[in-house]
């Protein structure tokens, strides 16, 4: 099916929100930095040589070799880290697909002990081409929608499944987002121009 990112420049998209996260914390070159679920270190940790980065993930292994990035493996729910060992935890992409709803309650705490501040990104829940499956609006299609799709249909890197299954992703509006972040900020970012694709970042000074 139809591949919406062949027609944009992801290397650039991810440069303007690294930049944007820095704006928004007042990123400093002495902070240290946590990015949870780091992947491959393409989204922050390609456009810093500066600050010192720890970057975790539970599989993926990082494609960028830099002096100031150590990569480690680990579980998100469980950081082997003390209490506000950094000074900034960066989790982009990361949270919609933390399933059960109690794991990522328990995420969610454990970027707020191990940081003095954070900032998080996850996709707006009215996002017009839906980041992962890159169909419009696919976050709010009834399940059974969903299932007939994916039975029939390879759908960006999602193979085709004979019994429909589908990836669940938490989408949550504004208001379900702050009550899991309390007393920090939410603004909406637009990750590809004209809101095609759009972000939440959350973020805490």
């Amino acid at each position: 099916m139809f591949n919406f990112r062949k027609f944009i420049n992801p290397l650039q998209a991810r440069k303007r929100r690294y930049q944007k996260i820095c704006e928004l914390v007042n990123l400093k070159p002495t902070d240290r930095i946590l990015d949870i679920g780091c992947g491959e270190g393409l989204s922050f940790e390609k456009f810093n040589k500066k600050n010192k980065i720890v970057g975790l993930d539970t599989n993926k292994k990082p494609r960028i070799f830099q002096k100031n990035f150590k990569y480690i493996k680990g579980d998100c729910s469980n950081l082997p880290f003390k209490n506000k060992e950094f000074d900034l935890v960066v989790c982009i992409g990361v949270l919609e697909h933390i399933f059960p709803f109690k794991k990522l309650k328990k995420a969610i705490k454990e970027i707020q002990r191990v940081g003095k501040s954070y900032v998080v990104v996850i996709p707006h829940m009215y996002t017009i081409i839906e980041p992962h499956y890159q169909l419009p609006f696919w976050q709010l299609y009834p399940d059974k929608l969903k299932s007939f799709l994916t039975k029939h249909f390879n759908i960006t890197w999602y193979k085709k499944s004979s019994k429909g299954i589908f990836e669940k992703l938490n989408y949550f509006n504004k208001e379900k987002w702050l009550s899991l972040f309390p007393n920090t900020s939410i603004t909406s970012y637009n990750h590809i121009l004209f809101g095609l694709i759009r972000n939440y970042i959350i973020f805490s000074l």
